[in-house]
């Protein structure tokens, strides 16, 4: 009895170990690739991505390497590399891309990827670099060739924080010195690149779609006939998933044209939105512990023929 009762015993304990073990259940979805495409072989991809004190970690560099090559984009501008080996060392795990890091700053550094088989960099270089109140980081500009067409791309990572409110008395109020900072991008443009294809990106750390009473940006709305944000549809319509900085339902990443790149930007299939990168890694704690707390902004341009 004994024994029957020990082999009934056995064969339980056999079936309910065959049963565990017969699939792998899958316990998150598998990366979709797809989210990522953005770019073509016909079009020039500007994107802006703000990484957040990168790195966060090792593994945060080995995601930005296999999230790169997907994007597809001639040129991505970034803002906060905090370390400039390890951005070289990124810039090293990817096939084609080349690195353009700054040291106008020991921290928050401006830096660019793009990619050595499409874009020639002419010259990089910074401006404003004595004038650390409109510009905490100053300007990063990369100055290229793509397709025989000559574009200047200004990188930049404005004052953040205030209060909504620009206080004249106070030349250290941050909306006050974000706003200094647009009128001095505007005017340099006039005076050094007025016949350039101009994009000026970053983190602005402003929005663009508010009253004019503390809207920094005026300096640049004002002249419609010369410039346009290619991401204003965004910022007039925002939603959860599609501004660039989703925790607070807020856009503050901007990609700026001259009117040298309005034909470009008429052409139908031209576009500006945000890379849902967080859809990737399966959820956006994954991509906020790992990678950054903005999305990527991009613009994809097509040129007349």
């Amino acid at each position: 009895m004994i024994n029957k009762l020990c082999a009934t015993m056995w064969l339980v304990i056999c079936g309910l170990w065959l049963a565990s073990c017969g699939t792998n259940t899958n316990l998150t979805n598998p990366p979709d690739d797809a989210v990522l495409e953005f770019g073509s072989a016909e079009s020039l991809e500007i994107i802006t991505w703000n990484l957040r004190t990168f790195p966060l970690s090792e593994a945060g560099i080995q995601t930005i390497a296999q999230i790169v090559p997907q994007l597809r984009a001639d040129v991505i501008a970034f803002q906060e590399i905090m370390d400039y080996s390890a951005f070289l060392s990124l810039a090293n795990l990817i096939p084609h891309y080349e690195a353009c890091v700054y040291n106008a700053t020991s921290t928050y550094r401006l830096a660019y990827l793009y990619d050595a088989r499409t874009v020639q960099v002419n010259a990089d270089y910074t401006i404003f670099n004595e004038d650390s109140n409109p510009f905490p980081r100053p300007p990063y500009v990369l100055d290229i060739t793509w397709q025989g067409q000559d574009v200047v791309i200004i990188n930049n990572h404005l004052k953040a924080y205030g209060d909504n409110h620009i206080d004249e008395t106070d030349p250290w109020d941050e909306e006050y010195r974000r706003r200094l900072a647009c009128q001095m991008l505007d005017q340099y443009i006039v005076d050094n690149l007025s016949a350039e294809k101009v994009v000026v990106v970053g983190d602005m750390n402003d929005q663009i779609a508010e009253p004019e009473e503390y809207n920094v940006f005026l300096s640049f709305l004002d002249k419609p006939s010369e410039y346009l944000f290619a991401d204003m549809g965004i910022a007039q319509n925002p939603t959860y998933s599609t501004v660039s900085y989703p925790s607070y339902l807020s856009h503050i990443d901007h990609i700026l044209l001259s009117n040298e790149l309005f034909d470009a930007w008429g052409n139908t299939d031209s576009e500006c939105r945000v890379i849902n990168v967080e859809e990737y890694l399966g959820s956006w704690q994954n991509y906020s512990d790992q990678v950054s707390d903005h999305r990527p902004l991009g613009v994809k341009l097509y040129f007349p023929e």
